[in-house]
């Protein structure tokens, strides 16, 4: 091994990463950098290696030096949006992926990564906006679909959110809890048949349908509390389901 060669270093480094011996990919990244201190995929690697050790202070440090070193480096701009979403700062997010769109107008998945973090700022129009483009982009980038129904079910687009719903089935019906979540709307519209079908089919499919009554995006304490807010009194076997775990096989 060249002890003066970086690049060596480097790719050792992301063979230990591979393996999850992340101490000693670090340290290889650290030899890469001494050698060549504008070594910008070093630093990088580095920034990712931190984020998975959860050391997201100084994962954010090597992605600001990498882009600094390459201004048009769009992974390190991705990376740098993901930690600052697990780290709950939604703004920040925004703004690393408004630049890789800026960069590169038609990546799907920054703008439903931007659009996930306008959805949790609850600012929906935007969210929205952000996840019908990432569509008209890659119509068969399923999970858009689901997070755009969501975000269109807080607004209280129930029908738009059907919609997006049965397409996500149509081109994904491994995704189970899709049913549950159609199945939850129509309920709101009082159509006891399709919903009883659609949250057999999530019970069937291995959902614990009542967990997820009480524990999803949108919870209920109680069939009464469900009852209350929407006006609706729910029939005696869809109520039973909903609060009665699943008979063993």
């Amino acid at each position: 091994m060249e002890p003066n060669d970086a690049e060596v270093y480097n790719n050792r480094g992301c063979a230990y990463k591979d393996k999850h011996e992340f101490n000693r990919a670090i340290q290889d990244y650290n030899k890469a950098i001494n050698i060549k201190p504008d070594y910008a995929i070093a630093f990088y690697n580095r920034a990712s290696t931190y984020r998975q050790k959860s050391e997201l202070i100084s994962s954010i440090q090597d992605y600001n030096k990498a882009i600094e070193l390459e201004p048009k480096f769009i992974k390190a701009y991705i990376g740098r949006g993901e930690v600052y979403d697990e780290k709950g700062e939604p703004d920040q997010t925004i703004r690393d992926y408004t630049k890789v769109i800026e960069l590169k107008p038609d990546f799907a998945i920054a703008y439903f990564k931007r659009g996930h973090a306008y959805d949790k700022k609850d600012e929906l129009d935007f969210a929205i906006r952000d996840y019908t483009k990432a569509i008209e982009i890659d119509p068969d980038f399923a999970h858009t679909y689901m997070n755009r129904g969501s975000a269109y079910v807080k607004k209280g687009e129930v029908d738009k959110a059907i919609r997006d719903y049965n397409i996500l089935i149509k081109n994904l019906p491994e995704f189970t809890i899709t049913y549950y979540f159609r199945g939850m709307l129509w309920l709101h519209l009082k159509n006891w048949e399709k919903a009883k079908s659609d949250l057999t089919n999530a019970r069937n499919m291995g959902m614990d349908i009542v967990a997820l009554f009480q524990n999803s995006f949108i919870s209920y304490s109680s069939i009464a509390d469900f009852e209350q807010k929407h006006n609706v009194k729910l029939p005696e076997d869809i109520a039973a389901m909903l609060t009665s775990p699943q008979p063993q096989q």
